[in-house]
């Protein structure tokens, strides 16, 4: 283990443990605890959301890439589970539906960048722009900026302990390709060099596709679970997704330049992190506005410990 990488794991883990240490001190002295039922239980909702599409994302940060649709893809898929279940009174048309749209998405956003030679980041931003069309098209004709679900009993995705049972079976399958298959080597190879990568008889097109098509199906789950804590979706469901998934990774450790240094315990960690912050900074009388400057420069420093190399901060 080298010393950036050693850097990258004292940050993430010192910066998680900072988080624990601070909302278990703080409180007693100003502000509310954050370790009660109800308050566990809005920050496991959190926390579930922000995992289930960051430890998806690993395949795709491996690669050097990242994907902006995020956000819209919840924000749709949420949206037709609500629409599908009132109708059909059930939400298996709705996930399946959202998961074949996931698979073409995946495809295409990953094949695309590699097919036409142009930056992998523009067909996630296309299909940011489309995804969010949609959604607004279909809440302009149902004339409201919400829907609730109203057919289906959707009780059981809001216990903690079910959460946590998803959450730990998708750890465990995406831990499992990442590091014991060809599919998480050659991302990571890719990552590291597509040039060598490519010399190597590795298919770049395939295996871009691939990575994003598995982190599209971790967004359907993670699209489930956030539709399901409020039984409802709205025009602003998923809105900055993509951020939240981004900032969690990096405050794990995950390098933005993709390659070997990527770990899904990056996506567990930066999370649990995450939504310390996120839930817990209101708690302990931070205002709402002031929140996003902790975060914000909790963030930069991360990115100054973790991200550092010899050209520059920032390896791409």
């Amino acid at each position: 283990m080298n010393g950036t990488t050693k850097n990258k794991n004292l940050a993430a883990y010192g910066g998680l443990l900072l988080c624990i240490l601070v909302f278990s001190v703080v409180p007693p002295v100003f502000g509310q605890s954050i370790w009660t039922g109800a308050k566990l239980s809005t920050l496991m909702s959190d926390v579930i959301v922000t995992a289930l599409m960051a430890v998806g994302a690993v395949f795709v940060y491996s690669l050097g890439n990242m994907d902006i649709s995020i956000g819209g893809q919840v924000g749709v898929y949420a949206t037709l589970m609500v629409l599908l279940g009132n109708k059909t009174g059930s939400l298996a048309a709705g996930i399946a539906l959202s998961l074949a749209a996931a698979v073409l998405i995946g495809v295409i956003n990953g094949a695309t960048g590699e097919i036409l030679k142009i930056h992998p980041i523009i067909p996630s931003l296309v299909f940011m722009m489309v995804l969010n069309g949609i959604r607004s098209i279909i809440y302009t004709k149902l004339g409201s900026r919400n829907v609730s679900l109203s057919s289906v009993d959707y009780s059981l995705l809001k216990q903690p302990w079910f959460m946590a049972v998803v959450l730990l079976g998708e750890v465990l399958v995406i831990t499992f390709l990442f590091r014991y298959t060809r599919l998480g080597k050659n991302a990571k190879a890719i990552g590291a060099n597509s040039v060598v990568a490519a010399q190597s008889g590795i298919n770049l097109i395939q295996y871009k596709a691939l990575a994003y098509v598995i982190m599209g199906l971790c967004v359907v789950l993670a699209s489930v679970f956030q539709m399901g804590y409020t039984g409802s979706a709205s025009d602003a469901t998923g809105t900055g997704f993509e951020m939240n998934v981004m900032v969690a990774l990096i405050l794990g450790g995950m390098p933005l330049s993709g390659g070997m240094g990527a770990k899904v315990s990056c996506a567990i960690i930066g999370a649990f992190t995450y939504s310390l912050l996120d839930v817990g900074l209101p708690l302990i009388g931070v205002p709402n506005n002031m929140t996003f400057l902790v975060k914000a420069v909790i963030f930069i420093l991360v990115v100054l410990i973790t991200c550092r190399k010899r050209g520059g901060t920032l390896p791409r």
